[in-house]
This record gives structure tokens, sequence and C-alpha cells, in this order.
């Protein structure tokens, strides 16, 4: 609680003036291929190896504006920042009687490497160490020779093809991680949770495929497990519970029920007295009509239930001459998409992300500066927050500024494990922080 405290005093004071990045979304390569550019920091260094210390004193960050006046919209966060402002402030580090705190952030390339939750949930627990985090849903982008958060190993005696919704000739039964791996033959797979052994003892477990083939997977699991399946048929997610003290296993094994065609869209390590969970759920080359593909989006949603949903695609759709870009099917695409979220889960509240700086055919895209006006819009005409990326990371010219200083990747679009680890930290003191002001503006 100690650095909660102290921002809570320097709120106070008006005297903390922190720097903000946001959630970015990358163009991507193709399904079942590693992206050069946004695997970059994971599979070797450009240049020497930087070590980051205190992001609010990093002299290579000089170029980002003050904080004050990065969210708009936050009165439409209200609901959210009451749970969160709990999370973050209450003595008791319990989770809620009717469950944990749960974000589900969709994006592009930058949200399928992981890093960003990943970030925020290490954060979180530093200044809550009370609280258990959970990493979500964890799609099988590894399975299928993709890239993926690097902590979570996946494998298979059998050949499996992978499916996004990203890829405009892909067809399959998608729902909110928007990608599916499938195999002919029915084949044994092995998942890691990605936590250290003993790290969190594990007391649920769900099994997400298409509504056909949820029943197409038997976990193995102790004994005493019991499966609830009612969500099965409706929203293709499968789960088993255990009881206290007796954990599943941090490598969980996944059964085939038979050897004909099986489909797997993710799973998902259920933490015991789990109240915080960050969900990744992104796609590479994902944009805003990419999970409007997904026939069972809603159900998958309404199961979950979430209550917050980042909204981070834009690039991607923006990623082309600025004669070509249409700023008013943009707007429609979100405008669908809000309304989609809003009618599956009235609950939860709704964060856009404005693109970042960046590059095309190597040299600045205008369109991110269309984008950031369309959301603008967005968040009076659909009641959303906005988040606002560009101007923070400091308007035209930041990714070029970011490459200089390693946090940025070559292609000027992506960035590299600094990059993402800051834009994961810096989400996390923006919520923070509106959680402060939501409580200095209580009567």
């Amino acid at each position: 609680m100690g650095r909660i405290d102290r921002l809570f005093r320097n709120a106070i004071r008006h005297a903390a003036h922190a720097l903000v990045v946001v959630l970015l979304m990358g163009s991507g390569s193709s399904w079942g291929q590693h992206d050069a550019a946004a695997t970059e920091a994971e599979s070797g260094e450009v240049g020497p190896l930087v070590q980051r210390g205190d992001i609010h004193r990093d002299d290579d960050l000089g170029l980002l504006s003050p904080m004050d006046g990065a969210l708009m919209g936050a009165e439409h966060l209200t609901r959210f920042l009451k749970v969160w402002d709990a999370l973050l402030f209450e003595t008791a580090a319990q989770p809620a009687q009717d469950g944990p705190l749960q974000v589900i952030h969709f994006g592009g390339s930058h949200v399928q490497a992981g890093r960003i939750g990943w970030s925020f949930r290490q954060r979180l627990a530093e200044d809550r160490p009370g609280i258990v985090t959970g990493c979500g849903i964890q799609p099988p982008h590894r399975l299928v020779q993709s890239n993926g958060p690097p902590e979570r190993g996946w494998s298979s005696p059998g050949a499996w093809e992978g499916h996004s919704c990203a890829h405009r000739r892909h067809r399959a039964e998608w729902g909110i991680t928007g990608v599916e791996a499938r195999t002919e033959h029915g084949a044994p797979v092995a998942g890691w949770s990605g936590a250290p052994a003993g790290e969190h003892c594990i007391s649920g477990i769900r099994v997400l495929s298409a509504p056909d083939s949820a029943s197409g997977w038997t976990p193995i699991l102790p004994t005493s497990w019991m499966p609830d399946l009612k969500a099965q048929e409706t929203a293709g997610i499968a789960q088993w519970w255990g009881p206290a003290h007796n954990p599943a296993p941090d490598t969980l094994t996944l059964m085939p029920s038979d050897s004909g065609p099986r489909a797997l869209q993710g799973v998902e390590w259920v933490p015991e007295e789990v109240g915080f969970v960050f969900h990744d759920l992104g796609a590479n080359g994902a944009n805003s009509t990419s999970w409007m593909r997904n026939p069972h989006f809603s159900s998958q949603l309404r199961e979950v239930a979430p209550q917050l949903v980042i909204l981070a695609w834009g690039i991607n759709d923006a990623h082309m001459a600025e004669q070509r870009f249409d700023a008013h099917r943009f707007t429609r695409h979100y405008e669908a998409m809000i309304d989609t979220i809003r009618a599956a889960h009235p609950g939860a509240d709704i964060l856009l992300v404005t693109n970042n700086d960046s590059h095309y055919r190597h040299r600045h895209n205008p369109n991110a500066e269309t984008v950031r006006q369309a959301m603008f819009g967005l968040v009076s005409e659909r009641a959303v927050a906005c988040w606002d990326l560009y101007g923070h990371l400091g308007g035209k010219g930041a990714i070029d500024a970011l490459h200089a200083t390693g946090f940025a990747a070559q292609d000027r679009l992506h960035f590299r494990k600094d990059g993402y680890i800051l834009i994961g930290e810096m989400l996390y003191e923006l919520l923070v922080r509106a959680a402060l002001d939501q409580r200095l503006e209580s009567p």
C-alpha cells in the first residue's frame, strides 16, 4: 500500500506529473508465423540492452506528455472504478463474493504478445501483495507456431493449424479469443499456466472452443474435481472446479474424446481466491472488424462478464495511404462493436485507445490523427471513455524518438520488450489515477 498511499497524497497536492503511454496494436504478420517486429524484443536485442529504472525518472521518456487530461470520458468508467478503487484501497485483500474484477484487453499483435497484461499484473501485485492475480484466458498461439507470451507453453504430438479472425480467408467458430487451433486427428494437448510452480493454487479450469466441439476435451485432473458444463452448449465454455487445497497441476493435459477433428480456442487457469484477472486477447493483424466475424463472441463475453473492456484496434485499419482511409467507415465499425458488447454484457464499461504515432512505408502516417478525432467523437456519442495514446506519446514524430531510445521496434509501428512493459505500467498508473480522481470528486 505504500506506493498507492504516496500516489494519493501526491494527487491531493497536485504534485504528481506522471507520464503516460497507452495500449498499442500492431499490424502483425499472417497467422501461424512469427512477426519479426512484434517479437523483436523476445527473439533478440537490437542495440545495447537498456536497464530501466523508475519510469517517472527515465531521461528517455522526456518526450511524453503529463498524465493530466490523458483520459477522456472518465465519467463513463464509474462502475469499473468503484470496484477498482475497493480493490486498491480496502484493507482486506479478499476476492469479491461475486467473483474477481476482470479486464479484457482486445487488440492486435502487441496484445497477442502478452507483455502489457503481464506488466499490469506485476504492478498490482507489488502494490497489493495480498491480492491474487490471474493471467486470464490463454489463446493457443504458440500451439500453431505463432508469437505469444514467452512464459506460456503449449505442446502436442499432433499437427495443428491456426485460424484467426484477423485473416480474411480464414473461417472458424470463433469466440472472444478470435483464434482457433485445429487438428484433423484428435491428439492430446499440454499447456502451462504461465505461473511459477507452486505460486498459486489452481482451483478452476476453463476450456474454450466452439459449442459443437467443447465436449470433445477432458482435462486430466484430480478425481475430486467436478465439471460445470452449463455454458458448454451455449458458449463453448467447459469448466472444472476443485475443492480447496486440492489444486490442478501447473501443466494441464487435455485429452480428446476420440480421434476425430478437434478445435481449441483457449484455456484459463483460475487461481484459488483470485481477486483480479487481466485477459490479453489479441490477434496479429486484427482491426475494428475482426471480432465482428466471431459468431460466439457475445455468448462467451456474457459468460466471462468482465467489468472493463478495452478496445485497442485502429492501427491496422489506418495502416494505408491517407487518401484510402475512410474515417466514417471506421467509426461505424467501432459503433457496431460497442453496441454488440453492450447488448451482450450491459454491465461492462468500455475504454477506447487512440492510435500511436507510426510509419507507413517509412514515413509518418497521418491517419493516426484522424482515428484520434473519430474516437473522441465516440466518447459522448456512445458514452465510452478514451485514452489518448497519440497525444501522450507526443504526437507526430514520437515513434522515431521511442525507437531511438529503445522502446519501439525497427518498423516504427511495434514496440520492443521495454515498450510493452512500460505500456502496461502506465496503463496501471492511469487507472490508479482515475480511481483517485473519482475519490476526490465524490462528496
